[in-house]
């Protein structure tokens, strides 16, 4: 129809949804674990995070899930050092004298070290001395001395020796020798018959297989000067057989004297049995004085 076209534009376009789009948020890496609040016997340690990777905008939600978590540390036990108890008593001393020791003790008990704990320091024993006063000394006796002279020669005398109580000595209350009996000690000697007052010799004889008796009388006691069995002289105990007029028993005076010293009285047979036969053949007689 011959009209003209529209002026203009056939479309237009304008702005719209200008506002920024919403962010959610999220976490960024853990930052490192803190220390832990112990060294021993179970603490615990912190680590945090930041929802910053990125941070929520625009309406974004937050970061999901913890920003901070927490753990056990170090849970091992704690050393435990060891303490001492009190001192005991004093034991008893190991010496009765002369210088001993007695002891106490202490333990590491209280408490004692456990899990690598350290022990007590110090010694765990006290030391003293004791009875420090001498020991007893007891007496022992010397060897027995010589003994002294007889007091008589006859006629029954003493005579005696002793001993010192010095092998050792007794000292610091140790007990005397006597327990081993007496420091002197007496033996009786002399015991023989004193000689009577001398009234002369004399002589008695008889001949072989008779019997001589010699009696002095009371108060009298016999005293055997001399004594021979045998033959000396032709003149006593005639007989045939004296062809040996030099002989004479060794054993006259000893077995004349064993049987009558001492003695008031006493017999003696003039045989050879008793003297032996100092000559054969000749007829013998015994002769005293």
């Amino acid at each position: 129809n011959g009209g003209k076209n529209c002026v203009g534009a056939l479309s237009e376009s304008a702005s719209c949804g200008t506002n920024p789009c919403p962010v959610d948020g999220k976490y960024g890496t853990w930052a490192a674990w803190s220390k832990c609040t112990k060294t021993c016997g179970s603490g615990t340690q912190k680590r945090n995070r930041a929802c910053n990777n990125p941070a929520p905008k625009y309406g974004g939600k937050t970061c999901v899930g913890k920003s901070s978590e927490t753990r056990f540390c170090n849970t091992k036990r704690c050393p435990v050092n060891g303490g001492w108890s009190a001192f005991g008593n004093y034991g008893p001393c190991n010496n009765k004298c002369g210088g001993g020791i007695q002891k106490k003790m202490r333990y590491c008990s209280n408490p004692t070290p456990k899990y690598g704990g350290k022990g007590c320091p110090g010694l765990n024993t006290m030391i003293r001395a004791c009875n420090l006063h001498k020991c007893p000394v007891d007496g022992g006796y010397s060897s027995w001395g010589a003994f002294s002279r007889c007091s008589k020669s006859c006629g029954g005398g003493t005579r005696s020796r002793t001993r010192s109580c010095t092998n050792p000595t007794p000292k610091y209350g140790g007990r005397s020798c006597s327990r081993f009996g007496a420091s002197r000690e007496t033996q009786h000697c002399g015991t023989g018959a004193c000689p009577i007052p001398w009234s002369g010799y004399k002589t008695a004889r008889v001949c072989e297989h008779h019997t001589m008796h010699l009696n002095c009388g009371s108060g009298g006691r016999v005293y055997i000067h001399s004594a021979n069995y045998g033959r000396r002289s032709r003149a006593h105990c005639g007989n045939i057989f004296w062809y040996n007029t030099r002989c004479g028993s060794g054993s006259s005076h000893h077995n004349v004297v064993v049987r009558c010293n001492n003695r008031q009285s006493c017999s003696v047979k003039a045989t050879n049995s008793i003297f032996g036969d100092p000559c054969w053949g000749t007829y013998k007689y015994l002769e005293v004085t």
